[in-house]
């Protein structure tokens, strides 16, 4: 077990140490950096060649891939990761004072589409080509298909302006609210991540209703669960407590994925919503070529996920007995 773990983290140190030099190396080559993206490009700033040079020394962008790489990675693994050129701030600072929005829009949703996901996929199974079946299907392909950004477009349209039941010109604030006490103003917050959660566990129902449709018909079309049902076990017992026990190894492997994306963010739904999350705040570095910003906020997620898999995998023990590490 220990020599596994060992071995386990040595890999997962190697796969962020490549993710690193693959990120940077890409940042590296956009078409603008930083200092083209707002002064060069800006109609309204005047720079000579020389200032414009000096401006780039300045933010560390006349050093080659190679070096500035290195000067990079040496503070990284201090845990400094430099100083966001938009935000003026490190960026541990920016990442840890945003990330609790995109936390809190996530875990809300996660509690509310997981189970509901995994229920809506077991019934499926078994009424397998009735009604119910078919409606889950054509509810999992909208939920597919839909790209966030049109379906955030579609709830706001009919919520926000046809019905006027929310305000999202101002993200997390409504401007009627002057001087709110602190349950008025938790409310008001409240209020206002309905439609992003909304949008979140509609479009991710699809995806993890299917794996466990999917899933429980394999398992139920095993030799064991007939002989379970031979043996006169009601329906219930036969389907909650061996079958759908037998399905959670494919759903660990998916909650692997869930801890980057509690901490990272939606950059397109909060985007839109024009929620300050850790996701508006990476997408706005991207455009304006924040180099610091987008590798620190890149390599959390990298660490997150590494972690994530790692975890997943401890977890195969827990629930199944049979799956033993013996390397």
């Amino acid at each position: 077990m220990l020599k596994y773990i060992i071995k386990r983290i040595l890999l997962s140190l190697l796969i962020i140490f490549g993710v690193s030099v693959l990120i940077y190396t890409l940042l590296r080559c956009m078409p603008a950096d930083y200092v083209e993206t707002k002064f060069t490009l800006n109609p309204n700033t005047e720079l000579t060649p020389e200032r414009i040079a000096q401006m780039k020394e300045l933010y560390g962008l006349n050093d080659s891939i190679i070096v500035g790489y290195w000067k990079w990675f040496v503070k990284a693994i201090r845990f400094d990761f430099g100083y966001s050129f938009k935000y003026n701030q490190p960026v541990t600072k920016v990442i840890k004072d945003n990330m609790w929005m995109s936390f809190t829009l996530t875990l809300l949703s996660l509690v509310i589409y997981y189970p509901l996901a995994i229920f809506l996929g077991i019934k499926a199974a078994v009424k397998q080509y009735g009604a119910f079946d078919y409606a889950t299907t054509v509810f999992t392909m909208l939920g597919i298909s839909l790209p966030s950004f049109f379906f955030s477009a579609i709830l706001i349209k009919v919520f926000a302006y046809d019905f006027g039941w929310f305000d999202t010109s101002l993200g997390m604030k409504t401007p009627s609210l002057i001087n709110p006490t602190p349950w008025e103003a938790f409310w008001d917050k409240a209020w206002h991540l309905v439609l992003p959660i909304m949008t979140i566990v509609i479009l991710s129902l699809g995806g993890l209703m299917r794996r466990s449709r999917t899933n429980m018909l394999e398992v139920l079309n095993a030799d064991y669960i007939r002989t379970a049902r031979a043996k006169g076990l009601s329906e219930n017992a036969v389907i909650y407590k061996h079958a759908f026990k037998n399905t959670m190894i494919p759903l660990v492997t998916m909650l692997a994925g869930l801890l980057p994306g509690l901490f990272g963010g939606s950059m397109i739904i909060e985007q839109v919503f024009g929620l300050e999350g850790i996701g508006q705040k990476a997408y706005a570095a991207l455009n304006e070529g924040d180099i610091p910003f987008v590798m620190g906020y890149n390599m959390f997620l990298a660490i997150l996920t590494v972690l994530g898999i790692f975890l997943a995998d401890i977890m195969y023990m827990v629930v199944d007995p049979r799956v033993k590490i013996t390397k």
